[in-house]
């Protein structure tokens, strides 16, 4: 699928692994938490989902699940990818998204971010990211509505 983002940058999203020609290190988590989905709440940008850049060395499952963690407080308890995006800026990147079951949440020091947010529905709205706000996004939510356990 092919989309524009907000910023108008074209942007690429595959549901097969291998399709992107650039090698991802970036990270986006899907999270459902006893029925809601796992938001944090970022401070300029309003709600969205975890994720962030890889460590250097640092695998993306690894970097998923910590990325949860310094944002929410959460542990992640089962983790699938689910897809990939490539966003053709100056310096294309992509980004891997994950589907994740979160088991614990605890109160921690929020990392750029000010705490988790769990919200039963997701009505996208003003309150939202701009970067939940594109075709792309919508194409991955309901994406996480076909795998049942999600």
């Amino acid at each position: 699928m092919e989309y524009k983002d907000l910023n108008g940058c074209t942007c690429r999203l595959f549901f097969e692994k291998g399709q992107s020609q650039i090698e991802s290190r970036h990270v986006l988590v899907i999270g459902k938490y006893n029925g809601n989905w796992l938001l944090t709440r970022h401070h300029v940008r309003g709600l969205e989902f975890p994720g962030g850049k890889a460590e250097p060395g640092e695998p993306l499952e690894q970097a998923a699940k910590r990325e949860v963690y310094e944002e929410t407080g959460a542990s992640v308890k089962e983790l699938k990818w689910l897809a990939e995006y490539t966003v053709c800026t100056d310096k294309p990147f992509s980004k891997t998204v994950f589907a994740a079951i979160i088991g614990d949440m605890e109160q921690v020091e929020w990392m750029e971010t000010d705490g988790p947010a769990l919200v039963p529905e997701l009505v996208i709205d003003e309150n939202y990211s701009f970067l939940m706000r594109d075709a792309g996004m919508e194409a991955i939510i309901e994406k996480v509505k076909t795998v049942e356990k999600w």
